[in-house]
């Protein structure tokens, strides 16, 4: 297994404090390991971040950032279940991206390179 590195470079279109924008990547099947989120320095702290893996069987949210533009690393996983269906306290396995990478920013300033996300994938 390889791991690959991405640059989603995310821009917003609309009014101050409530601008969008949004990009899907293509990607592999593969495990989202992290990300460094390195937000526009003009970002308001009112931008929401949503990263999720849209698509066949059902499209899953990896990561929700909210009122946030604090570069950082992320490291997002996904909770085990039990073989009852019950959540395992404190067990995590990487987020599962199937086919496609789904970036949306929300309550941000029109901007360009509004985020500029770095991820490495396992696949």
């Amino acid at each position: 297994m390889a791991i690959e590195r991405h640059i989603i470079k995310v821009s917003t279109t609309g009014s101050d404090a409530s601008a969008t924008g949004s990009l899907v990547v293509a990607l592999p099947y593969c495990e989202l390991l992290a990300g460094y989120f390195n937000y526009h320095a003009s970002a308001p702290g009112t931008t929401d971040t949503t990263v999720s893996s849209p698509g066949d069987p059902v499209s899953v949210t990896l990561l929700t950032i909210t009122n946030s533009v604090a570069d950082a690393w992320y490291y997002p996983g996904i909770q085990m279940d039990g073989n009852t269906g019950s959540a395992i306290t404190g067990a995590y396995v990487p987020a599962l991206i199937h086919g496609n990478l789904l970036v949306e920013l929300a309550g941000s300033d029109a901007l360009t390179d509004a985020l500029i996300l770095t991820i490495f994938v396992r696949v």
